[in-house]
């Protein structure tokens, strides 16, 4: 008699992969019930795991909510960082930072609003200052940017130019949801003669 046939057993993910597919999972809960009304439980009936494995890898709702904000982020600098290769003028670099905004608007403006407009979450409490941080990490972004087109610049203001910035594409952006008859490309030429005549203009000369 031959042996049975073993059985298959799941494979098991290690901690990096298993954090990632939880992101995933909460990242489309809460995309379409919102944070507000995604629970733990919900993460977990997705994602196939228990209460303990979410709270091992993130500790509760808010953290793993930050983890994806945290990731989204990442990828958004990242995604800058590629479209400033191969130019060093602060014009194109401003032209090409629309393309990639404006561009996130466009494609996934669900995805924008819960993760980078600063709207879909009260900034209150714990987790409305952990949020805040996050969006200073950006920020900080901006403002290396700038310095290296100009680095006598006292940092106060290098900061004050990176907010405006950050506040005009932001600004426009919940604008044009508004506003969906006007193209991606007349709200990217609005929000680049807006950033270079106004504060890039003040900083740069």
């Amino acid at each position: 008699m031959s042996d049975p046939t073993p059985t298959t057993r799941p494979r098991r993910l290690s901690r990096a992969a298993r954090q990632e597919q939880l992101l995933t999972v909460a990242e489309q809960l809460f995309l379409t019930g919102g944070y507000e009304y995604t629970s733990i439980e919900d993460i977990c009936r997705a994602a196939g795991i228990t209460r303990p494995v979410v709270y091992d890898h993130y500790g509760s709702k808010e953290g793993i909510y930050l983890a994806c904000v945290r990731r989204a982020r990442v990828r958004y600098e990242r995604d800058l960082t590629l479209a400033f290769e191969g130019t060093a003028d602060p014009r194109r670099q401003l032209e090409r930072s629309a393309e990639v905004y404006f561009g996130m608007v466009e494609d996934d403006p669900q995805r924008w609003l819960l993760f980078y407009s600063g709207v879909a979450v009260p900034p209150t409490g714990e987790l409305g200052q952990r949020l805040q941080d996050l969006r200073l990490q950006t920020h900080l972004f901006v403002v290396a940017q700038l310095r290296q087109h100009a680095p006598t610049q006292p940092d106060i203001r290098l900061e004050a130019a990176a907010a405006a910035l950050s506040g005009i594409f932001e600004q426009l952006g919940l604008w044009w949801l508004r506003r969906p008859e006007l193209s991606r490309a007349e709200v990217m030429r609005l929000a680049c003669d807006l950033g270079w005549n106004g504060p890039l203009r003040i900083l740069l000369g």
